[in-house]
């Protein structure tokens, strides 16, 4: 489990020390064992968070992987636990990973805003569907976003994240890039580069010139396998993020 401050120039003083707890790229089945699963869950429980957000990428490659998910990752305990699909899950199957998801009580944002009600002030939650399979709208994620409250928003693909951050975004939480999962410096940033993958792990600022165009990026290097058993050098190590808000 990891620590992160997210200092944020338009947050509701009343959301200063909202704790969000991150999971990403879990990729059950053959490759990540399910002690590893439950793990993150448990870690995830006890970070006390306010919210639990999970960013994509439940399953692998067969669609009996998505009853593994079902069963894997249930029992995620707060106020407010919500989900976005990731390209995995739509090359699988991804009708059959939302109702896996929802199974457990969780809520699967496709391209739409929710607001969370924490510690009495109103959060903006913007799910966006999919981008790297072509289901990402934003102009249907925002349109439920209030103006004048604080914005996070859940999207696998962190490539997404300037695009976003011209919406109005506040803090962008994403995943996909496993950070790397096979870090080589010098080599594999140029790798992830040559096909389009610019954010490869950790806080970024994204977004236009204007303030208000601007939003934090997260990146996680998530918990599961992909490809491969192992995770090797600087980044890769899985992890639950936890992320608590601070004003700027």
């Amino acid at each position: 489990m990891t620590e992160h401050e997210v200092r944020l120039t338009r947050l509701d003083p009343r959301h200063d020390g909202v704790r969000i707890a991150q999971l990403s790229d879990i990729h059950v089945g053959n490759l990540t064992p399910r002690s590893h699963v439950r793990a993150a869950v448990d870690a995830a429980n006890a970070a006390g968070a306010d919210v639990i957000v999970l960013t994509g990428d439940y399953v692998c490659w067969r669609r009996s992987e998505v009853a593994l998910a079902a069963e894997q990752l249930g029992g995620l305990r707060a106020p407010r636990v919500l989900a976005v699909l990731g390209n995995h899950d739509y090359f699988v199957w991804g009708a059959g990973v939302r109702t896996a998801l929802e199974r457990n009580g969780y809520e699967v944002l496709r391209n739409q805003t929710t607001i969370a009600n924490v510690r009495g002030a109103p959060l903006a939650m913007v799910g966006i569907d999919d981008p790297i399979t072509r289901h990402d709208d934003l102009d249907a994620a925002f349109a439920g976003a209030p103006a004048g409250v604080t914005r996070v928003v859940l999207c696998h693909a962190p490539d997404r994240a300037p695009a976003v951050a011209q919406r109005g975004a506040d803090l962008v939480l994403s995943g996909h890039t496993h950070g790397g999962q096979i870090y080589v410096k010098g080599i594999t940033d140029r790798l992830m580069k040559r096909v389009g993958l610019n954010y490869r792990r950790g806080m970024y600022d994204v977004g236009g010139a204007a303030p208000e165009t601007r939003a934090k990026l997260y990146v996680t290097p998530g918990i599961g396998f992909s490809g491969v058993t192992r995770r090797l050098g600087e980044g890769t190590h899985a992890e639950v993020a936890v992320l608590t808000l601070r004003a700027a």
